[in-house]
């Protein structure tokens, strides 16, 4: 599959993960954010499918995810395979490319850290959280995220794997919506 087909799929996925995180309360001024990690490797590339669930909508979106220990690129795409965004971390800056399509209101901070919170090694996340208000606690099946104490995210492995799960959810409490993960492939990539 060439690596422009992998980015648009990639980013899709995470448009769909960032489209839920950015349906933010108008009560809420400031959003509360995880602190970002760096990238992590290994070199992968992974295609999935994600399902963001809000109160009054549900919208599911395909996403191509390539990463290594040097940057993150995601591409998100409609199911009908139109281009979202593309989008790429570096561990300091995030480059978003959005399409006319995407709403204004997409966040990409969202939607990397919503990444990470899933999939990152748990060492990595609790290092960037050192020295701030942010708190994860872990087990085998689950990862809840607080801040000042307070839940803001669960995440559930619903078909855990020890090297990438294939079925997750993701519940925000703070912004109100789930994510549904599903992964449809796994690639090692050489490094």
């Amino acid at each position: 599959m060439p690596l422009k087909a992998v980015l648009l799929i990639f980013s899709l996925c995470v448009l769909l993960t960032g489209c839920a995180v950015l349906n933010i309360p108008e009560d809420i001024k400031q959003p509360v954010l995880m602190p970002m990690a760096p990238p992590a490797g290994p070199s992968r590339r992974v295609l999935q499918q994600i399902t963001a669930l809000w109160p009054d909508r549900k919208e599911t979106l395909l996403c191509v995810l390539e990463l290594d220990k040097q940057r993150v690129a995601m591409a998100g795409l409609t199911n009908d395979g139109v281009s979202l965004f593309n989008l790429t971390y570096d561990g300091k800056t995030i480059v978003l490319d959005k399409s006319p399509l995407l709403p204004a209101s997409v966040a990409p901070e969202f939607i990397i850290t919503d990444l990470q919170l899933v999939y990152w090694p748990v060492t990595v996340l609790q290092k960037s959280m050192q020295a701030s208000s942010w708190r994860l606690e872990v087990d085998k099946s689950h990862r809840r995220l607080y801040y000042l104490g307070n839940k803001m995210v669960e995440v559930n492995y619903l078909s855990p794997d020890a090297v990438w799960a294939k079925s997750v959810e993701l519940i925000n409490y703070r912004y109100n919506y789930h994510l549904q993960i599903k992964t449809i492939s796994y690639e090692a990539l050489s490094e």
